[in-house]
């Protein structure tokens, strides 16, 4: 009987709890691409879950002497239910999403091996399995290629910055116009579509005020200092809940931070499969699209190639702004060292030369303090990779 149990329920033991303890891992991504994540994902998924059926069917079959067919229908009842149980357990981890399409392709891939091994097994192959195998087939690239479609959706750069390159060069002419005086003809970016509106007059005052201070509500991306790898990661998801409370006028604790960043994050995994290191445009993205609309009158926008005096002259609108930057060149002694690649904070104010931050990536972060040169010569965009952040575009995010 230990023989039957070592060589027939062990492996099945121990393979199950493989599944559960990859599954238990918050945040699990393979690929910095959102395509290369999903293919990785689901190959993965395939081969636990083929792998399962074998293992239980085997027990069924050679260890308790059933037969071929009662085998087959009780691993594979087993092995899809296990599969809908492991999605329902990766609900209830942070940073992870359990999903019904992912249920769906683990249950196609279990059919798929399960005809095999029939196949296999009983030498024969009648219409039918031919029939099972092919819709199988045809079932599992379908639920791939609709998932890549959608991690190459979210990997593609908004129509705004395509849009950017050519607005920038208008806008550039117009900056010292808009700043000092009143117009009559001002270029509007909004987030899908650019438009000319005529006759519109902005006033804007021609000197800014020696000193702004905004009362932005605070929080790190750690709110409980669990610094853990969704919250080495969520710079840009606490950037954006500061925003969002800004212009909401909601209360903002450590409890509702901490929820608020855990569904940004959870967002993302369900959207692209991945929620680390988003560009200045994804990060705009995701606002939108979590948050929807800023209030009446407010809209939120993706500027390149400013000028450092730009980033005081927005702020003295009353705006924040949101920027990203080389984190180990803000030289911050908070920072653990030598401090983040890539790091996201929003400014909130400027007294002279010195801009006024709230920088989430410290729980001391609440209206820090950085000389201009310095945050402004730390900005960048993230170009692809952590480690060539100084060869991004300088960006921020402002609101109008």
């Amino acid at each position: 009987m230990f023989k039957v149990f070592l060589k027939y329920y062990l492996p099945v033991i121990v393979w199950m709890g493989a599944i559960f303890y990859l599954s238990s891992i918050p945040g699990l991504q393979y690929s910095k691409s959102a395509v290369e994540e999903i293919i990785l994902r689901k190959g993965a998924h395939f081969l636990e879950f083929s792998v399962l059926f074998f293992l239980l069917w085997r027990i069924f079959f050679s260890a308790h002497k059933l037969k071929m067919k009662k085998a087959y229908w009780l691993a594979l009842f087993l092995a899809i239910f296990f599969g809908a149980s492991d999605e329902f357990h990766q609900s209830l981890v942070l940073g992870r999403a359990g999903k019904l399409i992912d249920v769906i392709f683990d249950s196609v891939s279990i059919v798929f091996s399960a005809e095999i091994i029939w196949i296999s097994v009983s030498r024969k192959i009648k219409i039918k399995n031919i029939l099972v195998l092919f819709f199988s087939a045809l079932a599992l690239l379908s639920l791939e290629v609709k998932m890549i479609q959608d991690g190459k959706s979210s990997e593609k750069k908004s129509v705004n910055l395509i849009l950017e390159n050519e607005v920038e060069k208008i806008k550039k002419d117009l900056t010292e116009r808009i700043f000092s005086s009143k117009i009559e003809n001002i270029v509007i970016y909004k987030s899908t579509e650019l438009e000319i509106k005529e006759n519109i007059s902005v006033e804007v005052p021609k000197s800014i005020p020696e000193k702004v201070l905004l009362k932005i509500p605070f929080t790190t991306q750690a709110p409980f200092a669990k610094w853990d790898e969704i919250h080495e990661e969520a710079c840009e998801e606490a950037s954006i809940v500061m925003l969002q409370y800004y212009f909401s006028g909601n209360v903002l604790t450590k409890e509702i931070a901490e929820k608020e960043i855990q569904k940004l994050v959870k967002f993302q995994l369900e959207k692209k499969g991945d929620y680390a290191d988003t560009t200045t445009q994804e990060t705009f993205d995701l606002f939108v699209d979590f948050y929807g609309e800023l209030p009446e009158g407010k809209k939120l926008k993706v500027i390149y190639d400013f000028e450092k005096e730009d980033l005081k002259k927005y702020l003295s609108l009353g705006n924040p702004i949101i920027i990203p930057a080389a984190g180990q060149k803000l030289n911050n002694p908070n920072f653990k060292t030598p401090g983040p690649l890539y790091h996201n904070l929003v400014l909130v104010g400027y007294d002279g030369d010195t801009i006024i931050t709230n920088d989430p990536g410290t729980r001391k972060g609440e209206g820090y303090e950085y000389n201009i040169d310095v945050l402004y010569n730390a900005i960048h965009d993230f170009p692809g990779k952590p480690e060539n952040i100084e060869q991004g575009r300088r960006a921020m995010i402002v609101v109008e």
